[in-house]
């Protein structure tokens, strides 16, 4: 073998190693990236399944407020704060699993109880605690009753 094709042989390997590397490199950016948008969902995921207990809170306050007239600009507030926040989620990708009259579905709810019912059987007739789905992945399935 000659100088020149030695030459020629180790340019090409080199260039070679190069194209090897910049192709590892794009696959560690892809990589990056990736891992990068799971932190960003999980830390969201985190962050809905701590806020909803607030949420929940807010409405049992609504369900206990009285009825007097004097509790109406509180009781009007706390519904805009609820409202507010259910607004928040929703944009998040936050949704509020249907349940009254669906049917039971062990993916999406799960029965505490089973209850004579007119309804047909198998058929969600109460909501004990609302679920949640979060961009399609359930985070929380909701607690109901059945009708047997």
């Amino acid at each position: 073998m000659t100088e020149l094709e030695e030459y020629k042989q180790k340019a090409e390997d080199y260039l070679n190693n190069w194209k090897r590397t910049a192709a590892d490199f794009e696959n560690y950016k892809k990589r990056r990236d990736k891992e990068s948008q799971e932190l960003v969902r999980f830390a969201q995921e985190i962050t809905v399944v701590k806020m909803l207990p607030t949420l929940e809170s807010l409405e049992q306050a609504l369900k206990a407020a009285p009825d007097d007239e004097k509790f109406k600009v509180w009781s009007d507030g706390v519904l805009k704060i609820v409202q507010q926040l259910e607004k928040v989620l929703l944009e998040m990708g936050v949704e509020k699993i249907k349940t009254i009259g669906e049917k039971f579905d062990p993916s999406r709810h799960e029965a505490v109880e089973s209850v004579e019912s007119e309804g047909e059987s198998g058929t969600v007739v109460e909501e004990i605690q609302s679920g949640y789905k979060f961009n399609n992945k359930i985070i929380r399935p909701a607690k109901v009753r059945v009708a047997k």
